[in-house]
Order: C-alpha cells, then structure tokens, then sequence
C-alpha cells in the first residue's frame, strides 16, 4: 500500500485549509523507489486522491528529473499532469515541452509540442505528439529529426511518423530531407544511427576511375562484432574487369595486441576492355598485418601475397603502391628475459617487375641479442653485449646456404669528469657458412668461415647553459651542445669466396674516426618550452683511406665521408622549418638533400613547400661490385643503368586556405623537375556552416592516367553522406605517398 510521511500528511492538510508562497517539500514513497517533489504550493484532494502543485514544480525520482509550473499527481495511479515550461531530464536526453502526461514509475506518457534533446549524438527530435511507449522507444507523429538547435535548422528530415529506439537506430517514415525550408529529396523510409557506439549497417556508397579497371564504384557492409573486433564486407564493380569482393576482420585482444586481415579476389571479365597488366583473369590479394603480446612473447604477422606481380598496379591509386617492386611477407615470435631477446623470423620476399638477384627468402632466420652486466671494476660498470644469429637463406636465382654469425662485446663507460664519457669497447665476430649451392647450376662450394676483431672508443661531451630573460616571467632559453668523437677498428681478414647476402657478409677493414655534435636550443616561460632549433653534423674520417661509406658512393678513394646535416628550426609558434643533406667536401658538391617548411597564420591557414633532389643516381650498384669477387655466380649484380640521368629531383607544394567563415580550399601538388612532369595533383573544398557542410576533392595522378573525385554532405551529429574515390584493395586510405629523403626528430 502507497504512504505518505507523517511530515507530508500535516503539510497536506495545512495546505487544504490555507496555501502559502514559502518552499515546500514533499517525500511520495510509492512501494519502494521515493519521489521527491519540491513547490511553492500545494493543494490535496482527498476524494480525488491528487495533489495540485504549482510554482516553480520539480520532481526527482532515481535519475528522472521534471520541471514545470504546474503539477496534477495522481496519488493512487502513480500518474502525473504537467504543464508550463515542461523541463524533463533523463538519462542522456534532455525534454521541453508545453505539456506532458506521464506515469512517473514507467515514465510510459505523451509529450505535446515538445523536442528531445540526445545529448551523446547531440540530436534533436520535434514533434506535435511524441509517445514513449517502453523502455528508451518512442513514437513521434508529424515531426522531424535534425542536429540544429537554430530556427529554422539548417537541415532537418520532417517524417509523419517515426519509431525512435534509444540508443540505437530512428525508422522515420515518408521522409521528406530540407535544408533550411526548402525541400531536396523524398524517402519513403530512413534509417538514421543515434547512437555514439559502432554497430552493424551499411557503409558510404564510394565511386571513381581508373584507366587501368574503368569506372568504379563499391558498396560495404560493416558487422560489429562487439566491443574488441570487426568485419567488414566490400563489393566493387569495376567497367573494364566485372565484380570484386574483400573481406576484411580486425581485432584487439588488449591495449597492446592487435591486428588485420585483409582479402580481396575477382574473377575478370574475358573480353577486350580489360587493359589489365596481369594475362591471369583470377585476381586475389591477401593483407595481414598482426603484433600480439602474451606477456614476455611477442607475435608479429605481415603478409602481402598478390595473384600476380601487376596487382598494385592494377589497382591501387597510391603512387607508392604503384611503383615498388618488392613485397615483403614475414612471421615472428619474440620472446624477452632479463635482458635478453630471443626471435625466430620467416621472412619472404616477392620480386615484382623486374629480377632482384640479391632478394633472398629467410626460412627462418633465428637471433639471440642482450646485455647484462659484469660487474664493476675500478668503480666503472663492466656490461657484456651479444648478438648472434643463424639464418637459412634460400633463392633459386641466386643462392641458398646457413649462416651463423656470433658477435660478442664488452665495454666500460668511463665518467671522467661531469659531462665527459669515454667507452671503450671491444669485440670478436665469428661467422661461419654452410651448405653453400648455386641457385642456378645447384653445384655445391666448401663451407666457409671468417672470424672478425673489432675494437672502439667513444668519446662525448655536454655542455649546457641557460640564458635567462626575465625573471618577472621565467623566460630564457636553453641550450645544448653536445660534440663527440668515436673511433672504430676492424683488422683486415681475408673474405675471399664468401657469399654475399647482406652487410654482415662483408666488413671491410676500418680505422676510421667519426666526429660531430648535436645542438638543442630551447625556449621557456611561464607557457611552458618551446623547441627553436635543432641541429645535427657528423662526418666520417678514414684514416686506413678506404671506402667507408660515403653517400657518393663512386669517392671510395676519398679518405672523407660527405658531411651529413639535419636541421630543425621552429623560430615562431607558426612557422616551421626542416632539412637534410649531405655535402662532398671532397669534390665540393652536395649530393642529395630536401628542404620543406610550413607556416600557419591565427585562422589556421597554412602553407607549406619542400624541395628534394637525390644526385648519382648510378653510383650504388657500381660501388657493390668492388667488394665482390669477379665470379658472377655468387654475385650477378648488374650495372645498367636506372635512369638516363645522374640526378633526380621534385618539389612538393601544399597550401590551406580559408576564405570565409566556413569555406576552405586545400590544394596539394608534387612536379618532377628532372623531366618537368607533375606526380599529381589534388584540390579540396570543406564548407562548414552551423550543422550543415559538403566536402568535395579531386585528385589526379597523370603519370598513371588516373584521377578520383568525392563529393560529401556533411551533417553534424548524424556523418558524411556522398560518394568517393576507390579504396585501394589492402591499405587503409588512398592517395598519394611519397618517398624520399626525411627529416629524424631524434636528432
């Protein structure tokens, strides 16, 4: 049986007989969950079992919160009246309405000329008679939805009847959308998503061309597989090829473990618009790309296995997708104690295009490296470190053989005095060859062995000081200089008929000096620290006269490396400054180098240019054969040239503009200047006004007779609505990627 407190009781009565101004409350308890109602007055009827409140009404029960200036509560129902100034908050919703009729247990009721407010997706829904049927439904009659809380909204879909499920999806029906009053298109039926979680529906429609595949355009179904994993569906229609589907699943196991696994096949149309570079008409890709953490051991996947060597190509409108000629595909498992680093790796790799004799597949390749400490001696820490390796190596146009290779090291820092550190290091490397077989005529050679002594001595110095400005506001700056110097020695070893995979199967002798300083200047004040500069240079010095790895590689003779630089500089908040290069001291020219910069004004426009040009494009493959023996059969590098010419260069433009308030213009475009030809081009417009923008951009690729366009309405609260260029099959975006010489923020 319903009951009223005591307090209440003698307050009902009192307020019968007279009505007073002061602030009265009130403590309803109908079965177990109270209601609380606070008002200026009062009035009970007892033979109509209600109570009248007016003035400045609110009732609270659990999280339900109803404002109004009128109350009619019928005691025995449960059932409640509001009028004047309806404020209902609930969870997540906020309500105004000119009346409401409601059972405050079941908050079941009709809402007259009233909106909901969805605070998550920040969503408002009109109507003349808004009924709450259950449980977070509601049904609306004769209203509209929108995310514009203006009058008239910039955008709204009016609807004569809609069914609302809270958190999760609107049906309206005989949808008419507007923007602003005027109407644009008709929809028998709408689904719209209000809600602020993933879930399961259809994806944006995508459009676009390709010379090499037609026309195109996909459609996608996204599966939500709860809260740690997706999949996602995609069919692409391509003019020239037919139909394509991929499937695509990701996951996250936990904050560190994650990964995705893309697939894509076709099946191509047998006639003659196909302009396709593959004679196969199966068309498949498998993307896999996974790192997975169980404690100490680690998980890593990377597979990128094509149909053919055209597939990128083909398909893919990422310029670097394009042009590389070699895919990598690997598994590994990595495990670490106290140190130490355990890895097992299986690594192959798909030439495309053209042969690459010194590709060779790892099937696996095992690694053990660490380090752990001695001991002290002479009060300086003694610290042991190891690398070793056995690696199988398997080609059919080159060579198989196994190949175990022990590097061990000690080394002791020495502090002479504050800021200056000596490491003196010394080391023994020892590595053996087995089974070695030429990969074209299969006749096996004698194993091998070569064993290597290292020894070296580092040597750095910091130096620090701080340049106050103002003690008032704590301003200065900061700076760092830290010069160095490193000497390494490698006796000569004879390495004669050793076959050559990598670097580890040639070391030449070395003593060589390498010497440089890195420089940090740092601002500060009360706003915190501001990086202004950084600069690195580091040269190498031969001593013995060899080849020490210069970037011109044709100076082997030339006792001095190039100089090499990198160089930040941020002298204001908005502009930006960055380069690198290396310089021949030797022949006095720099070889290759890039400079970008960027600036930005208060209304966050930007600008932003870069140069790159890369000399002796030859000298690479050249420099390779002088480490080699004259046998071609474990060495077939080739000397062809590349390109015609010696140098390459381009240079890259980008810029962001806004007109006016809301209206945007993004352009980017990247010119070979070696033959005067521009990589591509793009242009972007975003205009963004209230809650309602569009979004439009083309992109165009002249070196692949390519170009995309997407076209988008923006609508706050609600997504994009629109069509966009081909994503291409196993990356995460397209456009375009470019390579090339870049700047280390790890100076």
């Amino acid at each position: 049986m319903k009951k009223i407190s005591f307090v209440f009781l003698i307050l009902a009565v009192l307020s019968c007989i007279n009505t007073t101004d002061a602030k009265i409350s009130y403590a309803i308890e109908p079965e177990t969950v109270p209601i609380h109602i606070l008002s200026d007055k009062v009035i009970y009827n007892k033979n109509k079992h209600t109570y009248i409140f007016t003035g400045n009404v609110i009732i609270k029960r659990k999280k339900f919160t109803l404002k109004a200036d009128k109350v009619v509560y019928f005691y025995k129902t449960d059932y409640a009246v509001a009028t004047g100034n309806v404020i209902v908050n609930s969870k997540g919703t906020i309500t105004k309405a000119k009346k409401l009729k409601v059972y405050l247990k079941s908050r079941i009721g009709t809402i007259y000329n009233s909106h909901i407010h969805y605070l998550d997706k920040n969503i408002y829904v009109y109507g003349d008679k808004i009924y709450h049927k259950g449980k977070g439904f509601y049904q609306v009659k004769d209203g509209y939805l929108t995310s514009c809380k203006r009058n008239p909204p910039s955008w709204k879909l009016y609807s004569s009847f809609s069914d609302i499920y809270e958190g999760s999806y609107a049906y309206s029906f005989n949808s008419i959308f507007y923007i602003r009053n005027v109407p644009i298109l008709y929809l028998p039926i709408m689904v719209t998503p209000i809600k602020d979680k993933k879930s399961s529906g259809l994806l944006i429609p995508t459009m676009g061309y390709s010379s090499l595949t037609g026309y195109q355009a996909g459609e996608g179904y996204y599966f939500d597989l709860g809260r740690s994993q997706d999949l996602t569906y995609n069919l692409n229609y391509y003019s020239y090829l037919g139909y394509g589907n991929s499937l695509k699943y990701r996951y996250s196991l936990n904050p560190y473990s994650h990964g995705s696994i893309y697939g894509f096949y076709m099946h191509e149309d047998d006639d003659q618009k196909s302009l396709s570079m593959s004679p196969n008409l199966t068309r498949y890709l498998l993307f896999s790309h996974n790192m997975d953490f169980f404690g100490n051991l680690a998980l890593k996947t990377n597979l990128n296995i094509p149909s053919d060597n055209s597939f990128y190509a083909d398909f893919s409108t990422s310029v670097y997708q394009m042009t590389k000629n070699r895919l990598s595909s690997n598994f590994s498992a990595t495990y670490d104690s106290d140190g130490y680093s355990a890895r097992m790796n299986f690594l192959r790799l798909d030439n495309l295009f053209i042969p690459n004799y010194t590709t060779v597949d790892e099937y696996p390749a095992f690694s053990l490296d660490g380090q752990s400490k001695l001991g002290d001696f002479l009060n300086n820490p003694l610290y042991f470190n190891l690398h070793s390796s056995f690696d199988v190596f398997r080609s059919p146009a080159y060579l198989n053989d196994e190949r175990l290779d022990i590097y061990p090291q000690v080394y002791m820092p020495l502090r002479i005095i504050n800021g200056i550190h000596i490491t003196p290091k010394v080391g023994v490397r020892d590595t053996g060859y087995l089974n070695i077989t030429d990969g074209y005529t299969a006749l096996s050679s004698g194993d091998k062995n070569r064993q290597v002594y290292y020894a070296s001595l580092n040597d750095n110095t910091t130096l620090f000081n701080n340049y106050a400005v103002s003690s008032k506001n704590h301003s200065g700056y900061l700076a760092f200089l830290t010069p160095y110097v490193n000497y390494n020695l490698v006796r000569p070893v004879n390495q004669s008929g050793i076959p050559l995979i990598d670097q580890t199967d040639y070391i030449p002798q070395e003593s060589a000096f390498k010497y440089g300083f890195n420089f940090n200047l740092e601002g500060y004040s009360n706003k915190g620290v501001n990086n202004l500069l950084r600069l690195g240079i580091y040269q190498y010095h031969s001593v013995s006269g060899n080849f020490i790895n210069p970037v011109n590689y044709f100076n082997y003779d030339n006792a001095n490396s190039d100089i090499i630089a990198r160089i930040k500089v941020h002298p204001i908040s908005n502009l930006y400054f960055f380069g690198n290069g290396s310089y021949d001291d030797y022949n006095y020219i720099f070889h290759d180098y890039n400079v970008n910069s960027q600036i930005t004004d208060f209304r966050k426009d930007s600008f932003g240019i870069g140069y790159t040009e890369i000399n002796d494009v030859q000298g690479y493959l050249t420099a390779l054969d002088m480490f080699n023996s004259t046998d071609p059969n474990f060495f077939p590098q080739t000397t062809s040239s590349i390109t015609d010419l010696n140098t390459l260069s381009y240079t890259s433009l980008s810029a962001n503009l806004s007109i006016i308030d809301g209206f945007s213009v993004n352009t980017t475009e990247n010119i070979d200047l070696t033959v005067h030809k521009d990589i591509s081009n793009s242009i972007g417009i975003t205009y963004q006004t209230g809650c309602i923008g569009f979004i439009a951009n083309y992109m165009n690729l002249p070196y692949f007779h390519q170009w995309a366009f997407s076209f988008g309405l923006v609508l706050r609260g609600i997504g994009t609505y629109g069509f966009g260029n081909m994503v291409s099959p196993g990356a995460g975006s397209s456009g375009l990627s470019m390579s090339g010489p870049g700047f280390n923020n790890g100076l």
